[in-house]
Formats: structure tokens, C-alpha cells, sequence
């Protein structure tokens, strides 16, 4: 019997894997364990992992039970003074002391840092929505050379889509804005989405495998839209800037992310450039040798 494992872990040795996890994967139990449980299994591998977290329902939940609403704008919440000090206990505090409970219990060894390390990358704020000054943003000038030196000391490191201005104010940043920032900046072997679903839809089917050429053609055909849209452009340019390869996977589903990883036909869907899907297909060649 042909060993799966072996080939990939010895394909994937010393390579970063950047993942990018959501709120509700994080708070749920299950999903949590299972997630770190299959982390685990890559870091004794030799693999270096990056994780990245959001908490976007618990922050709703948050702000709620303080009696105020939630405020978005083209999906992206409006972070004003009163939130962002809530954001930075439920982030780097509750849903970061889960992330360490777990890492505990399974024996996971690494780093859950409470921010985006100011010499990773720099926040910057958006302007004032009216009247109201906002404290929420984007990730930029990434320097991939302080998260590998990082890594050198660890093979996990988990971060909260947070990060600190020139001023030393802490920012809140959409988490897959964090991911394909660090991913592009650090070329990483894969980026990792952990979603809700099973992959990307194509014709009522998830698609095994994608290029970015196939997904330029089926947003411009109107196939994909939405949210999806927004995360498949994000998938392109993180291509485009380096990274070799972008998974969508169902975060709920037991073993998704080590299914995907360590067998030839995944679980998920996997977008590449057409340049390295030739690589790709080639790995599949040997396989089919020597399994035969």
C-alpha cells in the first residue's frame, strides 16, 4: 500500500503552512481539538505552521450584551474606542486562553501570541465613519523576515487579527485580510482557509482543484459572488504575490485539514497557478507509479 503520509510529510518538511480559522471554529470545542489535534500531527512532521484566528460572532455577542449594536459597512465592522478594548479581552484573552487550554491537553507545543508582533507588520486605520473614530483597519509593510525568524524558535505560532498602529493603538483587521498579508509576505506553501464549507461550488459540485485562471472565469461569468468572491480574489492575489498553494476546507468536518493535507484526493478545493499545477500533476504521476 502506497504511504501516503510519508510522501507528503517528507514533500512538506520545513515548509510554512498559514492557516486561517474562524471564530466559531475556535469557540467550538470539537473543532478546536481537532483542529490543533491535526496541527499537532503536521509540527511533528517538521512543518511550521501559522495560525490565524478570527472571533467575529463572539465579538457580536460581545458588543450585544453590552446593550449596543454592531456596526458594518460593506461587511466589515466599525470599530469605535468602546469596542476595541472588548475586542482585545475576547481575542487575546478568552478565545486565545481556549487556543492554550488545548494546546495543553493535547501536548501541542508553540506560541498563541496576543497580536500581530509590531516588528511582523503595521497597522493602519480607517478614516472616521462621521463623526465616529474608528479603530479598525488593514495589515501592512509585512516583513516576512521577523515571522521566519520567529518560527526558527517554534513550529506553531497563533495569532489574532489584531495589530498595533505607528502610534502603539491596537487595531482590529478581518482575519483573511491578517492571513493573505502574512501568506504573500512570506511566500508560504499553502494557505489555509478554514470555513463552514466544503470547498468552492462549481456547477452544484466542490471542486477538487482550481487555477486562478478558472477562477477569474467563473467570477467574470457571475458564477461566483458575494462573500465567496471576496475570499476568491483575496486567493488570487496571495498566488500571485508567491504563495504555491490556497485551500478551502470545511472547518467543522473531523480531520478536514489533515484529509486534505496527507492524501492524494483532498477534501476540500485547492487553487493553484497553472504553473503549479503541472507541479501538482506531477506529484499525482508518482503516486500512481508507486502505488501501481
Amino acid at each position: 500500500m502506497f504511504d501516503f503520509h510519508g510522501f507528503y510529510s517528507h514533500l512538506f518538511k520545513g515548509k510554512l503552512f498559514l492557516i486561517k480559522a474562524g471564530g466559531r471554529v475556535i469557540t467550538d470545542e470539537s473543532a478546536r481539538e481537532n483542529l490543533l489535534k491535526n496541527i499537532k500531527e503536521m509540527t511533528d512532521d517538521g512543518i511550521k505552521v501559522l495560525l490565524v484566528y478570527g472571533g467575529g460572532h463572539v465579538i457580536d455577542d460581545a458588543i450585544k450584551n453590552t446593550g449596543r449594536t454592531s456596526l458594518k459597512l460593506d461587511g466589515l465592522r466599525v470599530t469605535t474606542a468602546e469596542d476595541i478594548a472588548l475586542i482585545q479581552n475576547v481575542m487575546a484573552g478568552d478565545l486565545a486562553f481556549r487556543l492554550t487550554e488545548t494546546m495543553k491537553a493535547i501536548d501541542l507545543e508553540g506560541i498563541c501570541l496576543n497580536a500581530v508582533p509590531p516588528s511582523w507588520g503595521q497597522a493602519q486605520r480607517r478614516s472616521p465613519h462621521g463623526q465616529t473614530k474608528r479603530f479598525d483597519g488593514t495589515l501592512q509593510t509585512v516583513d516576512p523576515q521577523a515571522i521566519r525568524r520567529m518560527l526558527k524558535g517554534t513550529s506553531f505560532i497563533a495569532c489574532p487579527c489584531l495589530a498595533m498602529d505607528a502610534e502603539g493603538q491596537a487595531v482590529n483587521i478581518n482575519a483573511d485580510n491578517v492571513a493573505v498579508e502574512l501568506a504573500a509576505a512570506t511566500k508560504a506553501a499553502k494557505l489555509i482557509f478554514l470555513t463552514d464549507t466544503d470547498g468552492v461550488l462549481i456547477d452544484g459540485k466542490t471542486a477538487s482543484v482550481l487555477t486562478a485562471h478558472d477562477l477569474r472565469k467563473q467570477i467574470a461569468a457571475g458564477m461566483i459572488t458575494g462573500g465567496m468572491k471576496v475570499k476568491m480574489e483575496n486567493c488570487i492575489r496571495v498566488l500571485e504575490a508567491g504563495a504555491r498553494r490556497v485551500h478551502i476546507l470545511n472547518g467543522f468536518k473531523s480531520d478536514a485539514l489533515r484529509d486534505e493535507i496527507y492524501t492524494a484526493s483532498g477534501c476540500g478545493t485547492m487553487i493553484v497557478r497553472r504553473s503549479e499545477k503541472k507541479k501538482y500533476d506531477q506529484e499525482q504521476r508518482v503516486i500512481e507509479k508507486d502505488a501501481a
